[in-house]
């Protein structure tokens, strides 16, 4: 392509924090409360389960990856109660429908109250709307999992009767980390003799962004600083100067033993809004080649985009990172952006169509103090767009998977 550089505007990627910590009960002897209602007429309905990692539907079709942080939501219908109900939840895990159980207590609290009544699609839109649990590493390896709801607690009263709640059996697919290896590209103003480089919080934005939103269990990450071979007024072709120095750096480190697959991502401040340059990469390649390289800006947004945290370093690196991975611009918004991936599935490059299937889900960051969030489907944006309210679709969450898994099979160091 002759062109994969980034002149996006009105992005935002919300806030998200941690949560309270959950009870794993490592008990393996004990009935399932949930059949101790299972003859009852009458209960509280359960609309359905959905376990989320970076997007998700309400079927789980989404592929999860194993040891990637992840959320169980519970969807809880407040016309099935006579009066408000305040409960807490508590699931039993499987790997199997004959193996040992182990119980999760929820992170919440859920108000049940029929005067206030949401349809189920605003529910998945409202993470205070569904009770909510967070499954410890243990559950997280590998290979099959069944998820039931095994209680629901009222607070001052007796355990409630539900009906409804049928397992859900999902697969926990192994893959690789991303490994990134961020260089920050240092260059001095020749109008002011100022010298520019990226701060420490726009790299830790990017890793962290990678870490919630891109298909993987772990970021292998190291970054440097090193002097940039170009200097300010930045031109269009600014990005190609970085890429070729990122390149040849990448080269070097290669041939002394760092990992082949190893995407290399350069980074340049913009001195305060004074010297921007337009993000790209080297290529888009069509299979696995983890030697394509990208740089991108980074600074603080004050706005910039809808972006209201402390850089914007981190959806535009992840935009450019996502080309070296084989990912197109879906084309949004018209004229603003080539449309040079026609089999992009969502109207408009939303994360979901207009039947709100996909939603989107952010576990956060607390060192960032980022607080954990869902993303309504039809407000937010796949983040190879130039749109705004960016996040990662599901189309390009497995397609993404789907890349890494190939270059590490392709590109792994022989085994000594």
């Amino acid at each position: 392509m002759d062109d994969h550089s980034d002149d996006r505007g009105g992005m935002r990627r919300d806030a998200a924090t941690d949560s309270p910590p959950t009870r794993y009960d490592r008990a393996s002897v004990r009935r399932p409360r949930a059949a101790q209602f299972a003859g009852a007429a009458t209960g509280v309905g359960v609309l359905g389960i959905e376990i989320c990692q970076s997007v998700q539907a309400l079927d789980n079709s989404v592929p999860l990856v194993a040891l990637k942080p992840t959320m169980v939501r519970v969807y809880l219908d407040e016309t099935t109660v006579a009066a408000s109900l305040r409960l807490r939840g508590e699931l039993c895990l499987r790997q199997s429908a004959t193996g040992p159980a182990t119980y999760l207590a929820g992170i919440n609290e859920l108000k049940l109250d029929p005067a206030d009544a949401l349809a189920l699609d605003d529910k998945r839109e409202n993470l205070k709307a569904s009770l909510n649990f967070h499954l410890p590493e243990t559950a997280l390896q590998a290979g099959p999992l069944i998820v039931e709801l095994n209680r629901l607690i009222q607070i001052g009263g007796v355990d409630q009767p539900f009906t409804g709640a049928s397992p859900v059996a999902v697969e926990l697919i192994a893959g690789p980390p991303i490994r990134v290896r961020c260089i920050g590209l240092r260059y001095i103003d020749p109008q002011t003799g100022g010298v520019h480089v990226p701060d420490a919080i726009h790299f830790d934005y990017f890793r962290s962004y990678l870490s919630r939103a891109y298909p993987v269990p772990a970021v292998e990450w190291s970054q440097i600083v090193v002097d940039a071979n170009f200097a300010p007024p930045f031109q269009g072709a600014t990005a190609v100067l970085a890429n070729a120095q990122i390149a040849a750096i990448r080269n070097s480190e290669i041939n002394s033993g760092t990992d082949p697959r190893t995407h290399y991502y350069g980074l340049v401040d913009d001195a305060n809004g004074q010297h921007f340059m337009r993000g790209r990469a080297s290529g888009i390649p069509a299979g696995p080649q983890p030697d394509t390289v990208a740089s991108g800006p980074c600074g603080i947004p004050a706005g910039f985009a809808g972006d209201q945290d402390q850089s914007y370093a981190d959806w535009y690196g992840a935009h450019e990172l996502g080309h070296t991975y084989g990912r197109f611009h879906p084309g949004f918004p018209p004229g603003a952006q080539d449309a040079s991936d026609p089999a992009f599935p969502y109207a408009n490059g939303q994360l979901s169509n207009a039947d709100r299937k996909y939603v989107g889900y952010d576990v956060g960051d607390p060192q960032l103090g980022l607080e954990p969030k869902v993303m309504s489907g039809t407000t937010h944006h796949d983040v190879m767009t130039y749109a705004d309210r960016q996040w990662v679709s599901a189309y390009t969450f497995e397609a993404v998977r789907q890349r890494l898994a190939d270059e590490d099979a392709q590109f792994a160091p022989p085994v000594a």
